[in-house]
């Protein structure tokens, strides 16, 4: 792992299989032993409903739809260097850029580093499908457990689901095994790809001005002044 992001190398090609597997999972039943965790249970709801309060969402995306600048974060659920930039990183850019219109913030789902990245990338696929996708990664990140280590079960998965502000729990879990969210975590990579993207995370800045990639768990500030850049 890099000490600045989780460095992703070949490890994307793996993203179909590993999807497709879980879709045929979720299809089948899966495990849903468990009752779902929750939100009292559930680390994080109340803060990140304090941090988009106010700020239009939009599929995986927070801030108006005609801002200047968009910012693309490419993220691994499991990535702990991602947990950090949500906690370091993410709360600067919304409360500054983001909410005064001049930057738009995309979360884009990866899938790299094992099963559990992909059914996070589902659930936050499925919660994208109501204009959640932003509020549920970052709850999500509150509730990350140890790599590959079987946590993102669909207990704590729908505990989150049921911590996200304004979702439909059961109108998002029927959209988790859809092929559409499935599509949208394909489409993801596909722009990661695109973008060269070799580490978690990844913040691609694109605005009149020309495009600016950082990656890792920055300080706020070095986005702000990317944005201020291509603005």
């Amino acid at each position: 792992m890099s000490r600045k992001g989780w460095l992703i190398g070949g490890a994307v090609v793996v993203v179909v299989a590993v999807v497709v597997a879980l879709i045929v999972i979720s299809v089948s039943g899966g495990d849903s032993s468990g009752e779902a965790a929750t939100p009292a249970e559930t680390q994080g709801g109340a803060k990140v409903a304090a941090l988009v309060k106010g700020l239009p969402q939009a599929e995986f995306a927070i801030g108006k739809p005609n801002a200047p600048v968009t910012v693309r974060e490419f993220v691994d659920a499991q990535c702990p260097v991602c947990k950090t930039a949500s906690e370091k990183t993410i709360p600067g850019i919304i409360k500054g850029p983001v909410k005064d219109g001049t930057a738009r913030l995309i979360i884009e789902p990866l899938t790299f580093i094992g099963s559990d990245s992909s059914s996070a990338a589902l659930a936050i696929a499925a919660a994208a499908q109501q204009d959640k996708g932003f509020a549920y990664t970052e709850i999500l990140y509150a509730n990350q457990g140890q790599e590959n280590s079987g946590w993102a079960t669909d207990e704590v998965l729908t505990g989150i689901a049921s911590a996200t502000p304004g979702l439909d729990v059961e109108a998002w879990k029927t959209a988790r095994s859809g092929e559409a969210a499935a599509n949208a975590v394909f489409a993801s990579s596909d722009r990661g790809q695109a973008s060269g993207v070799s580490a978690t995370p990844t913040f691609v800045v694109k605005g009149p001005g020309g495009t600016k990639v950082i990656t890792g768990a920055v300080d706020s500030s070095e986005v702000i002044n990317a944005i201020e850049a291509v603005s």
